[in-house]
């Protein structure tokens, strides 16, 4: 091989290693996102003094909900450590599990509709994310059509999430809701940068 073909070998591979460091950190802070709420959920039911049916079946509706959700998380990590290229982690991995915590239990002691709509927003950044990522695979030569199929169903996953979250809110967001989902998805597009990077 020569040392040209040996130059793009390696500029793809560090392509895919970014892509796929940036989203393992990503998937890594979602299942902490999920830990948080579920954490938060419990809280909420240690204060909670009024337990009328009504309240209770809302509560159990975002358990079951966080429950459902951090299996899928599960999962998408586990492919990303277990069925995708080697590739070198984000060095960062504690903080992205702390941001993630935090933006599980923050909007869920705020309330219902807060943590959907924290969801919401977090999945429409990620769809957007894996969207751009597959663009950019598309184009690398030789194609990793397994990273790429792989980032395609984790996807649809996360697209569903981003609809089934939409669906669970009760009121339209207000302006505070929004100007939390907008420092969500800045703070997203602030990590993806980061991990690809540390």
């Amino acid at each position: 091989m020569s040392s040209i073909s040996k130059s793009v070998l390696s500029r793809t591979s560090a392509k895919v290693d970014k892509e796929l460091r940036a989203s393992h950190a990503g998937e890594t802070g979602a299942v902490w996102i999920y830990r948080g709420a579920l954490t938060a959920e419990f809280l909420v039911s240690l204060v909670s003094f009024s337990r009328s049916p009504h309240k209770n079946n809302k509560a159990l509706s975002v358990k079951a909900f966080a429950n459902e959700h951090l299996q899928t998380e599960k999962t998408h990590l586990s492919i990303f450590e277990n069925e995708m290229p080697a590739f070198r982690g984000s060095y960062m991995l504690l903080l992205w599990m702390v941001a993630g915590f935090l933006t599980g239990i923050i909007p869920r002691i705020l309330g219902r509709n807060w943590f959907f709509y924290t969801i919401y927003c977090v999945e429409y950044f990620v769809d957007q994310h894996y969207e751009a990522q597959c663009c950019l695979l598309e184009n690398v030569d030789p194609l990793p059509r397994e990273v790429l199929r792989k980032f395609r169903h984790c996807q649809q996953d996360e697209q569903s999430h981003r609809d089934e979250a939409y669906q669970a809110m009760t009121s339209t967001p207000s302006f505070t809701m929004k100007l939390w989902g907008k420092i969500v998805g800045k703070g997203s597009a602030a990590a993806v940068a980061v991990a690809k990077l540390i």
